[in-house]
């Protein structure tokens, strides 16, 4: 996996993804690339890229989202790195037989079509970890 792995995205979980949109294109140069909406339309996701690095701007559109929680809980910043792998469901039982506790113990569906599945940060050192898979397409 550590060979081919990369960083997929930075999630940052925000309030008003617009706004932070905004100051990320006029501060950084950044480029809008669209939006999603997940979790049955209860979150909604920003894309900004800078140069190769895209942001995942995530702002709870429910207020029982795991995302409104993080965000009355922690308040705005960093929510998870998302790392690409070619085999989610393979990273899984690998980071388990290292003895990482995995949140998702199967994939789900993450944006772009994309396969996801997520790592206990108290596992790994705070650090909320997504693996994600590319979609077919």
């Amino acid at each position: 996996m550590s060979e081919s792995a990369r960083i997929a995205h930075v999630a940052i979980a925000t309030a008003d993804a617009t706004a932070l949109a905004a100051t990320l294109v006029a501060a950084l140069g950044a480029e809008s690339a669209g939006e999603e909406l997940l979790d049955h339309g209860g979150l909604r996701v920003v894309f900004v890229r800078v140069g190769t690095v895209m942001f995942e701007l995530l702002e709870p559109r429910s207020p029982d989202h795991t995302v409104a929680k993080y965000l009355e809980k922690r308040g705005p910043g960093l929510h998870h790195v998302s790392l690409e792998v070619g085999d989610v469901a393979a990273a899984i039982e690998r980071a388990r037989a290292a003895g990482v506790e995995p949140i998702d113990r199967v994939p789900r569906a993450g944006a772009h079509g994309t396969r996801v599945a997520f790592l206990h940060p108290k596992s790994v050192g705070g650090v909320l970890i997504e693996f994600s898979e590319p979609g077919q397409g």
